[in-house]
């Protein structure tokens, strides 16, 4: 039997050591490369990526453009397919393990959608609607192919894929909106300089920015690697 296609998974990250190890948990036994492109870290994120068998690490101090960050990382991967926008609060499910070898098997697809839960304010809060909320995918797997490039300083997008684009079937949870509302404030401001719309959210309370914004209960299961830090957080594992 042929061996599978080999896979890359691509991270950019600064000041990502909460939820890093959970998230290269959740990929290390499917990825057959990871690349972490570390933007000048202060924190324990070095550290806790090194502690991960055959992860790469680039090191780099780009502060004002994301695409060119992932280039980085897209440039240094070797596999046929990859997860070429990964985030250190992106966590997955177990059940990638067993579908995502299967789907880079197609000789159809180029690339394949998965879906999120964006939880906003707390663990147990989702803006989405339903779980296949259209507002909450993205392209997490690709096949490799010359001329792939990102594009766009601020909310990039990966030019160069192919036409045949799938859906997974899979989901993930993004856990970056559940950090202190005075760092997602800081986020959106230098977003918003970005796009050249700076200012925006000076009137706006740091602390408060993400009061009266919509959100359901999140009545899923958490991904398996992080049950126990959610409960150790929260009490609760649902």
């Amino acid at each position: 039997m042929p061996s599978r296609p080999t896979l890359s998974a691509l991270y950019i990250v600064k000041n990502e050591e909460e939820f890093l190890p959970f998230s290269l948990r959740s990929v290390q036994d499917v990825a057959d490369e990871i690349i972490i492109v570390d933007n000048q870290s202060t924190d324990g994120t070095v550290e806790i990526a090194r502690r991960f068998p055959g992860v790469k690490i680039i090191f780099a101090d780009i502060q004002d453009n994301y695409s060119a960050l992932r280039n980085l990382g897209l440039q240094q991967a070797r596999g046929e397919w990859l997860m070429p926008m990964m985030d250190a609060d992106c966590i997955f499910y177990n059940d990638i393990k067993q579908v995502v070898p299967r789907l880079i098997q197609s000789s159809l697809a180029d690339a394949y959608l998965f879906w999120y839960y964006h939880l906003l304010g707390g663990y147990f809060q989702v803006q989405n609607k339903s779980d296949h909320d259209p507002t909450y995918q993205r392209i997490m797997l690709a096949r490799n192919r010359p001329g792939m490039h990102w594009v766009g300083a601020v909310h990039e997008h990966l030019e160069g894929i192919g036409p045949h684009v799938l859906d997974s079937g899979l989901h993930y949870v993004h856990y970056g909106y559940v950090k202190p509302q005075r760092h997602i404030w800081e986020r959106w401001v230098k977003y918003a300089r970005l796009e050249g719309r700076p200012g925006v959210f000076d009137h706006l309370d740091p602390d408060h920015i993400l009061d009266g914004c919509p959100v359901r209960p999140f009545d899923r299961e958490h991904p398996e690697v992080i049950r126990d830090y959610v409960w150790h957080k929260t009490g609760r594992y649902r």
